[in-house]
């Protein structure tokens, strides 16, 4: 099933590029359109938590703006001073304390060149023990920072999934990644793929009252075939 997905993805990159992501090869930070490197990217991680796209762009074109784009001058710099320059994203205070955090445990390691020697399962480790970084932030950023094979299981991913009829719906997070590692393995193109495919259509038009006639995955879908179904018995 996860590779029929992957293919209707592969077939409909416009689509992803309309929803804000940028198809291109495995080993680029371009897949999150707007980031220019790698620790750029590390940095927005932080900043999305609980924040659109378009306000992430924003601030940090402030920051490239300031000279301030890489984790060294990230370190340079006050968390009153981050938090000025991280304008418009919300709880910028706490966000700045958080890739201050970020950044200098990163950087202690080696740097993400050096990270990137690690195992995934090391590399969660050291995440998940600075503040602010849960599972979802961790796993993405080892996807597209490290370019090594995790999946983040988001809410988007969850309840595509669930209605695709992939999940059943109560699984846990790492039962979603392990479901989805199991079937993708360690292709960084298609795990990207996956999970830019599946955002896009969670924020787009599978929500809370889903727009099955205009979403990519109709024919493949369950809930989709349902609501067909029950629509035509009316």
């Amino acid at each position: 099933m996860l590779k029929k997905i992957l293919r209707i993805f592969e077939e409909n990159k416009d689509f992803l590029r309309q929803a804000g992501w940028e198809v291109c090869e495995p080993y680029s930070p371009r897949w999150w359109r707007g980031i220019k490197t790698e620790e750029e990217l590390v940095i927005s991680a932080i900043l999305v938590q609980l924040s659109k796209w378009e306000t992430v762009v924003e601030a940090l074109e402030n920051l490239r703006k300031h000279g301030i784009s890489s984790l060294k001058e990230i370190l340079s710099i006050s968390i009153e001073d981050l938090s000025g320059k991280i304008k418009p994203v919300g709880l910028r205070r706490i966000k700045a304390r958080r890739i201050k955090a970020l950044a200098k445990t990163i950087i202690e390691k080696g740097g993400i060149d050096a990270l990137r020697k690690l195992s995934v399962n090391k590399l969660r480790e050291i995440l998940l023990s600075v503040e602010g970084i849960g599972e979802e932030t961790a796993d993405a950023i080892i996807l597209f920072a490290f370019h090594k094979p995790s999946f983040p299981a988001s809410k988007y991913v969850r309840t595509v999934l669930s209605r695709l009829g992939v999940i059943e719906g109560g699984e846990s997070y790492g039962e979603i990644r392990d479901i989805v590692l199991k079937n993708i393995g360690n292709n960084i193109y298609e795990l990207k793929l996956l999970y830019a495919g599946l955002t896009s259509v969670g924020r787009t038009v599978c929500k809370k009252n889903p727009e099955c006639s205009k979403c990519i995955l109709k024919e493949i879908c369950e809930f989709s075939a349902r609501h067909s179904r029950n629509n035509s018995l009316r």
